[in-house]
């Protein structure tokens, strides 16, 4: 059973070393995936700390990839697209943020290997799994507006299955389809979204923000405030125009929301040789 993990990053290399120092010799490759999303605003593209050398310095499994300026569904689909191509039997997604959970207890990898195994034979159609993730205080992880009750247990999903039958579907990162299924075939029913429907334990994580400045938490929380609502505007405009029929005007490009989720000002124009809306 091949395993992968898909790593997206972007200066990040204070947080590399704890997210997959415990984890990289229990997976066939990591493939990690550099630069900042389209509408992440700052001055560069390709990660400038370091990140990049120290990945292939410190992991002899690991792919490294760029794909600066895409949305945050395209550049994830990378690493499924690199998975496929090693015929992986499951990918895991790995944040920046993401760590091993400390108690040795959820640190079995035999279990986990052996549950994936079990869930996936009694389940052959399952393409998705959670994994428990412990939501700490907002002391050591501040919250890119997750609706998640600290101090407790949270499924996620992580665990992905056959990631050469995956993609990320109606640009929003929680959706998860058939390559092969059109978003106007998703919203009239032909195909379905897959649903997570178990939790596969052994292994379990966190999440700490601790490592990021001040300056790059304030920007990552405006990155996720208008991917959120550019995510939701995006799958809203499919919606209308593949199931009622209702075109509307697009707004082309990416923007700025306040807090009530409104359009105020463009961030960038898209690049139509980057993103493609299927």
């Amino acid at each position: 059973m091949k395993i992968g993990i898909g790593f997206s990053y972007f200066d990040s290399e204070k947080e590399i070393p704890r997210a997959l120092d415990p984890v990289y010799k229990h997976v066939y490759k990591i493939y990690a995936i550099d630069g900042r999303y389209i509408n992440y605003e700052t001055d560069h593209d390709l990660s400038i700390d370091g990140s990049t050398e120290l990945l292939k310095k410190r992991y002899p499994n690991v792919v490294v990839d760029e794909m600066p300026g895409y949305f945050q569904t395209k550049k994830r689909q990378r690493y499924f697209d690199l998975a496929a191509e090693d015929h992986c039997d499951y990918v895991i997604v790995w944040d920046s943020d993401d760590i091993i959970y400390p108690d040795p207890k959820y640190q079995d990898w035999d279990k986990f290997y052996k549950n994936i195994e079990k869930y996936s034979k009694k389940f052959p159609n399952y393409r998705i799994f959670q994994m428990y993730a412990w939501i700490p205080s907002v002391k050591k992880w501040r919250k890119a507006f997750n609706d998640a009750r600290t101090n407790s247990w949270k499924p996620y999903i992580r665990i992905h299955k056959n990631p050469e039958d995956m993609r990320y579907a109606m640009d929003c990162h929680w959706y998860f389809a058939p390559r092969k299924a059109t978003d106007e075939q998703l919203i009239k029913q032909t195909y379905h979204l897959w649903k997570a429907d178990h939790t596969i334990d052994g292994v379990r994580i966190t999440t700490d923000s601790a490592l990021r400045g001040e300056q790059q938490l304030k920007t990552r929380d405006g990155w996720a405030w208008n991917t959120i609502c550019e995510e939701h505007r995006r799958s809203y405009l499919k919606t209308m125009d593949f199931y009622y029929g209702k075109k509307r005007p697009p707004e082309n490009g990416y923007w700025r929301y306040d807090k009530a989720g409104r359009m105020m000002s463009k961030i960038c124009d898209e690049d139509p040789e980057k993103i493609v809306i299927v």
